[in-house]
């Protein structure tokens, strides 16, 4: 009778559930303006830099007709949250695309296009702004069709409806194609295999108050206060469910955003959770799990302990960051998210002789154990969006350690770009600052020759570098000891005048030659 239940607790259907949309688009393209609009809020307004800076998940209900519900999605636009938009594109059921009329298709635009096609989802095209001059929809049709995305009328499966976020036009019309996508797809909740309930990580951070906690969308089942979390290797209880708007909630059912509170640890932000009723049935599969684990890595223990290849690496390794100059930098985020599209984005920017090493990058405020591990490991402190504890403050200027925070990821990935470009070994240039061409030679009795010369471009002046050039090619260099006007010592000759140059290198000098004066910038 076990298996039998078992088997059907897989299979059979049940209620439709709420669908799960992905809100996703370029930067600055209105995506959270129109979540506003629809949840008649103002989250946008009150976001640094008009951007949206972590993952955020809103559950809306609609009003006319029967009342129905809706979770959308917030996803961040700017490029170096590309993690977190997949992340997005992987738990969702429908994609909303949102493009702005009067921009069209732009670079995560079509990033966002790629995360939609590699998911599969059914997509609706939220063709935002259309109040603002330049407005051109049919444009944005075109370009979308260029990026292998047909709209309907087009032939294609996308549906397009036109928006304004600031005139809330459209947006009966939008939320009626999104459920009616829901409805053809026929999402509905089903039990899950394991458990009471399926879950994803969408965001996860170290609250001051509350401790961990992490934002998840429910895939399957319902939970409820007092059950369990098997997440990785660890076991979680809930000891409370909040809503977005951290109100306390009796739980969530399939399709749900819902904050976790109560857990052990900080969550991994993408991984899947499983809930259980009880400690005992979440404790057996954890058991199960880690005895699988140990069979997978055995062979593989085994087979480094046998081999001396992974000593010769760690030594080519070395080897290698000895030539390096690193940044080290000690990172504080407000999110596991964000925290993991800043490292991402950090890692880009190392370049072959130089290089940020993020040695430590937790969510959390920056505090005193922060600075004290900078001071030891020589590092800098970078906080994204959190708190410096007042005492961490002094001592970082005690110990002259130095502590960034920023509030908007431009700013943060800019200057710590620059920090970087400015530890580069500098490039030498060689310039060409003037020219001189050898009409007659002049052997002295000392040996050294004096070249009567006329200056064909910029201005000679005694003590320039200069190299000898014969027939285009080089053929000795040195410097200018002595420049002569006439018979007169002089310090400078300028374009068109005639002029002696003697330098320290013996050079054989010959008419014809050209005498070039150069300088090196680094």
């Amino acid at each position: 009778m076990a298996k039998k239940s078992t088997k059907q607790k897989q299979i059979i259907p049940l209620e439709l559930r709420t669908p799960v949309v992905a809100v996703m688009g370029h930067v600055d393209h209105g995506k959270t303006s129109l979540l506003d609009a629809i949840r008649n809020t103002s989250v946008q307004a009150g976001e640094v830099g008009g951007i949206t800076e972590n993952t955020r998940a809103h559950k809306v209900t609609m009003t006319s007709g029967q009342p129905r519900t809706i979770t959308f999605i917030d996803t961040p636009g700017h490029e170096a949250f590309s993690e977190m938009r997949a992340r997005g594109a992987r738990v969702a059921d429908i994609a909303m695309l949102v493009v702005a009329a009067d921009d069209g298709v732009q670079p995560q635009t079509k990033e966002s296009i790629k995360f939609i096609k590699k998911s599969g989802l059914p997509l609706v095209i939220a063709c935002n702004k259309m109040d603002m001059p330049g407005a051109n929809s049919n444009k944005v049709k075109q370009e979308l069709s260029q990026n292998d995305i047909l709209v309907e009328e087009y032939g294609g499966d996308a549906v397009f409806v036109e928006v304004s976020a600031v005139e809330k036009t459209g947006i009966s019309d939008l939320l009626e194609a999104i459920q009616l996508l829901a409805e053809i797809h026929e999402l509905k909740a089903v039990v899950p295999a394991q458990g009471v309930a399926e879950g994803f990580v969408l965001e996860s951070n170290l609250d001051t108050d509350l401790g961990p906690v992490a934002l998840t969308v429910l895939k399957s089942g319902k939970i409820s206060r007092g059950q369990y979390i098997l997440a990785d290797d660890q076991i979680h209880k809930i000891r409370a469910t909040l809503d977005e708007s951290q109100k306390q909630t009796d739980g969530a059912a399939a399709g749900d955003p819902v904050w976790l509170i109560g857990l052990e640890s900080v969550l991994n932000v993408g991984q899947n959770l499983l809930f259980f009723a009880t400690e005992k049935e979440a404790l057996s599969l954890q058991k199960e799990i880690e005895s699988e684990t140990q069979e997978e890595l055995e062979p593989i223990t085994e087979a480094l302990d046998d081999t001396a290849m992974f000593a010769e690496l760690l030594s080519q390794r070395q080897s290698q960051q000895n030539t390096l100059t690193k940044l080290k930098v000690i990172l504080r985020a407000d999110t596991k998210g964000t925290l993991e599209a800043i490292v991402a984005k950090l890692n880009d920017l190392s370049f072959a002789d130089a290089k940020i090493e993020v040695f430590s990058a937790m969510p959390g405020n920056i505090s005193e154990s922060d600075v004290e591990m900078a001071r030891d490991v020589k590092a800098i402190v970078l906080g994204f969006q959190v708190k410096i504890a007042p005492q961490a403050e002094i001592l970082a200027k005690n110990e002259k350690v130095l502590v960034r925070n920023y509030q908007i990821i431009y700013d943060l990935i800019n200057e710590a770009e620059a920090v970087v470009q400015s530890m580069l070994q500098p490039e030498e240039e060689i310039v060409e600052v003037a020219k001189s061409k050898v009409k007659q030679v002049f052997q002295l009795s000392n040996g050294k020759y004096v070249a009567g010369c006329e200056v064909t471009m910029g201005n000679v002046i005694k003590g320039y570098r200069a190299y000898v050039e014969r027939k285009g090619e080089e053929i000795g260099e040195g410097k200018i000891v002595s420049l002569k006007y006439l018979k007169e010592d002089v310090k400078e000759a300028k374009k068109g005048t005639e002029c002696g140059i003697m330098l320290d290198n013996q050079i054989e000098i010959m008419t014809g030659d050209i005498i070039v004066c150069f300088k090196v910038e680094r």
